[in-house]
């Protein structure tokens, strides 16, 4: 053991520390309130990635990335992501779809991506840099540490005080604990046999999925994890066919993206017409005016869940029902007993931007209940129904 130890040169061993350091400063600010959190999200840890990315472009200068066909790895690792993220957010038309609270507008994109996206860039070009820096023979134990050293850096060590008994631990492992380190063993191993652009493709487009979607699929702690260890074990599988034969390697680089993709798409306007025409239990609705807002404007698109039960619609819920020939999008401010003794419900909305009530809405009138909004997405479907209402009225006029 001694041997292996000796056998790795002091420079790795002080970029490990490095790294080490790192995921120390990160257990004590996710556990502890010594380190701020703002500090640590928006100073500390990008300052550290960088830095360490520095210390290894210094290290690694002068040597060549051992792995082939890099680009064609990467090509196969962004197919894999590719699919896994069409069939995550094609999901939520079953989980139901939730605002992405780290989505709230240009400068909060911005932030996320200093905060995010900088931070797992460097990281992973350090990752691949140590990697490097090691001979083969010691690449398995070496790569584990290394694995451990990042992974601990990403945990949510500070949630293990809120988890309550072996049911918390179990709920925060596999939410947590083990997708994060079968992905960062994933991402090693990528280092090794996929080569850093199947690593940034895969790390920068985890970070993706988190801050750029404004909608998101409502997920609870087990299909979070599940669909994060599924992921990591597609691409996983993906990179390791490709080593053990090269000349079926080769036949997969050209055939086995094209496949992806082509089933992707597949998947993708599959879902897009159930979800346009309302066969499923979701169905999008563009507004056409401001009577909602801040909640959301005119052009938005809301993703309206339909009404099984008349019952399930609360107070301060968002919904939509018809008046006539046209769709109302507002919030229901009282809810009543119908005034013909039937037993039914009446509800009374509101736009959040308007200055009276509308008339009673039945339970007849009821489409469904608002769920989430995608701003400005919406503005084709308006534009174009103003402009056919427009010339309908001119034909009319005349």
């Amino acid at each position: 053991m001694l041997r292996r130890l000796r056998s790795i040169n002091a420079p790795t061993w002080g970029l490990l520390c490095a790294m080490l350091v790192m995921a120390a400063v990160s257990v004590v600010a996710r556990s502890t309130d010594v380190i701020p959190s703002k500090l640590f999200l928006y100073g500390l840890q990008p300052g550290m990635s960088l830095a360490i990315a520095g210390l290894s472009v210094a290290l690694v200068r002068g040597k060549q990335d051992r792995v082939r066909h890099r680009a064609e790895k990467a090509y196969l690792v962004g197919s894999v992501m590719a699919v896994w993220f069409v069939l995550y957010f094609l999901s939520g038309l079953i989980t139901t779809y939730v605002e992405n609270s780290l989505v709230a507008g240009l400068s909060s994109m911005l932030i996320n991506i200093w905060t995010f996206g900088v931070v797992a860039a460097a990281i992973e070009y350090s990752r691949h840099g140590i990697m490097q820096l090691v001979n083969r023979r010691d690449v398995v134990w070496f790569g584990i540490a290394v694995a451990t050293v990042l992974a601990i850096q990403q945990m949510s060590f500070g949630q293990l005080s809120q988890a309550d008994g072996l049911d918390g631990f179990i709920k925060l492992a596999v939410s947590d604990f083990i997708p994060v380190i079968m992905s960062s063993l994933l991402l090693t191993y990528l280092a090794i046999a996929g080569g850093l652009p199947a690593m940034l493709v895969y790390r920068l487009g985890l970070v993706a999925t988190v801050i750029f979607p404004p909608i998101i699929p409502k997920y609870d702690w087990y299909l979070q994890g599940i669909s994060l260890i599924l992921l990591t074990v597609s691409a996983y599988i993906a990179i390791d066919r490709t080593r053990q034969d090269r000349q079926v390697a080769s036949h997969r680089y050209r055939h086995h993206p094209k496949m992806a993709y082509d089933l992707m798409w597949l998947a993708v306007m599959l879902g897009l017409v159930l979800f346009v025409t309302g066969f499923l239990s979701y169905k999008p609705s563009a507004i056409v005016s401001n009577s909602m807002k801040p909640v959301y404007s005119r052009g938005a698109i809301v993703v309206v869940q339909k009404i099984g039960n008349p019952m399930d619609v609360q107070v301060g819920d968002i919904v939509q029902y018809q008046r006539k020939d046209k769709l109302i999008t507002h919030r229901v401010v009282v809810i009543d007993n119908a005034a013909d003794g039937s037993g039914k419900r009446v509800f009374i909305t509101k736009g959040d931007n308007s200055p009276s009530q509308d008339p009673i809405v039945t339970e007849t009138q009821l489409v469904g209940i608002v769920r989430a909004a995608i701003p400005f997405a919406g503005y084709p479907s308006v534009w174009l129904q103003e402009t056919v209402q427009g010339k309908q009225q001119a034909d009319v006029g005349q």
